[in-house]
């Protein structure tokens, strides 16, 4: 599955769960769908750009590759590093480049 920036444009302000561990699965939404802009595209290669994932959950977990699944997505890994934390929860950014 090609996960690119027009996959998420589709599914933003939509709920996701991601497994932190075995036993941790976080309810969230997808809050951020940003396009990256890069001079070094080459022609054919997809546009960068990076999403934010905000929990409902305090618990503030390491930067690290867990698995993520939505409604409409099959479940995959994705690299996420938490990047905030307020009284709505924790956000959590991946970048594909």
């Amino acid at each position: 599955m090609a996960l690119t920036k027009d996959t998420f444009d589709n599914i933003k302000d939509k709920s996701f769960e991601i497994s932190f561990n075995s036993e941790e699965v976080s309810n969230c939404k997808l809050i951020e769908v940003k396009g990256i802009n890069s001079s070094t595209l080459t022609e054919g290669q997809p546009e960068p750009f990076s999403l934010v994932f905000e929990t409902q959950s305090d618990l503030i977990y390491d930067q690290n590759t867990y698995m993520v699944k939505n409604a409409e997505l099959e479940e995959f890994p994705i690299f996420l590093v938490p990047i905030g934390a307020d009284e709505n929860g924790v956000r959590y950014e991946a970048v594909f480049t």
